[in-house]
């Protein structure tokens, strides 16, 4: 068994460059657009598409506070503002200008208070990630740990479970069969006919 070193990520600039040198691990087919563009009045440290065409915005910090959660609230805000701008600032990425940008918050440690904010804010609040960098025998080895925010925006949707099975119809009792009404008529003036034969 070979126990790794943990590297201490002290910027968060550095951390941007390790989560998008794996974004392929942070989600399966999240694709790099840039690097540190801007929103409105807000740096996203990644911006990505999915693999449903949809704007991907993830924001990278040491220890995540609710400062970082506001500030991908409003990086999200500001491009479903501008949805038309889509197209134009990326144009190769044939993004899905309808659908509301999602957003990912990667730090080192998410605290208390950023995972209150973030359940608070519902769907509006984006995916906790915490990203952990270890020293490797011949590499760096990254760890990266989604952590439970009760369906924050930035969350994959979900398949929903398969419905349950619809019980059979319960089958209709027979119908009563003309020779066999015929033969219970019968029998009943038997009965009738016997009963009568007694009090002769």
């Amino acid at each position: 068994m070979r126990v790794l070193a943990r590297r201490p990520v002290t910027d968060p600039a550095e951390l941007a460059t390790v989560v998008a040198e794996c974004l392929g691990d942070l989600e399966p087919g999240l694709t790099l657009l840039e690097r540190a563009p801007g929103a409105g009045e807000v740096t996203v440290d990644l911006v990505c598409v999915d693999e449903g065409r949809r704007l991907v915005l993830v924001f990278c910090d040491i220890i995540a506070g609710p400062e970082i959660v506001l500030r991908a609230v409003e990086a999200a805000a500001w491009w479903r503002e501008h949805a038309a701008l889509l197209p134009r600032v990326f144009p190769a990425a044939g993004l899905e200008a309808t659908a509301p940008p999602r957003t990912i918050v990667v730090a080192s440690r998410v605290s208390d208070r950023a995972l209150r904010l973030i359940r608070a804010l519902g769907p509006l609040g984006p995916a906790p990630v915490e990203c952990r960098v270890f020293d490797g025998p011949d590499e760096a080895v990254v760890g990266l740990e989604r952590l439970d925010a009760g369906g924050a925006a930035g969350a994959r949707p979900r398949e929903a479970p398969p419905a349950p099975a619809a019980a059979p119809p319960a089958p209709a009792p027979p119908r009563p069969d003309a020779t066999a009404a015929r033969a219970e008529a019968l029998i009943g003036q038997l009965e009738r006919l016997r009963f009568s034969e007694v009090f002769r």
